[in-house]
């Protein structure tokens, strides 16, 4: 699917997951949809799963927004105080286009409860209170960190205990996206390096893949000095690093940080 096919689909005001490999230009169209809004004068909020990815976005994180917080349960007294909260209902009570970016990083529950907060601010039975949802992410990566199931509390309104992703959770499957998965791509031009990258994110990678990375295969002291090095532990990063300031010249200098 094309980006100008997804964003029809997005203007009918259904609700989406928008999904696609890396580069597909997932955040480009988002962006383009929140633009169409607001040319008329439709405010959408712009939220994510992690505080960094909302920072990106210049939105805030699904928590704050709904008010949940750090909550990993809901029961009806949390959720009449979360529905009581002037700061929340002033941002809910408007709401017409929810974006959740990162979704694949959300764990059911949290999404369970931010449906359950918009119905009860909302007044309404409708999944999220009948705010169009549109869900952004590629379930091929980063998954929800969970903890080790622990049984949910007396009085819990939700129970998500066996789901892993958003997926599975009740609220997704009562908001029934129709699922926008986009197949351009516009980070990467070399399409035998993106062959191997989208075999790796499959897990189909096969001899042809690797036979084309063993041609790029070099030996360590041919390589140029400005070549970027990968590690997988700080100590090796810290080690270069500390080699590298150990070859300026000059005097160091120490600055406490407050």
């Amino acid at each position: 699917m094309t980006q100008s096919q997804a964003l029809v689909i997005l203007k009918t005001g259904v609700n989406v997951f928008l999904t696609g490999e890396p580069g597909a230009g997932k955040t480009h169209t988002i962006n383009e949809y929140a633009a169409y809004l607001r040319a008329r004068d439709i405010e959408p909020a712009v939220t994510a799963s992690t505080g960094i990815a909302a920072t990106h976005l210049g939105g805030m994180t699904i928590h704050s927004w709904s008010g949940i917080g750090i909550k990993s349960e809901l029961d009806k007294r949390a959720l009449y105080d979360i529905a009581n909260n002037k700061y929340v209902t002033k941002r809910l009570q408007p709401a017409k286009v929810l974006i959740i970016d990162e979704v694949s990083m959300l764990a059911p529950g949290v999404l369970a409860m931010v449906d359950a907060v918009c119905r009860e601010i909302k007044q309404s039975a409708d999944p999220f209170g009948g705010i169009q949802i549109v869900m952004v992410g590629d379930f091929f990566q980063l998954p929800p960190i969970v903890k080790a199931a622990e049984g949910s509390a007396q009085g819990a309104l939700i129970e998500e205990t066996s789901a892993r992703f958003a997926y599975d959770s009740s609220a997704w499957k009562r908001a029934r996206p129709i699922i926008c998965y986009l197949t351009e791509q516009h980070r990467q031009d070399d399409t035998i390096f993106l062959d191997v990258l989208s075999a790796i994110r499959c897990n189909v990678f096969g001899g042809a893949h690797l036979c084309h990375l063993a041609t790029r295969k070099i030996d360590l002291h041919t390589a140029p000095q400005s070549t970027p090095k990968l590690f997988s532990h700080n100590s090796d990063v810290d080690r270069v690093n500390n080699e590298m300031l150990a070859m300026l010249s000059g005097k160091a200098h120490a600055f406490a940080m407050s």
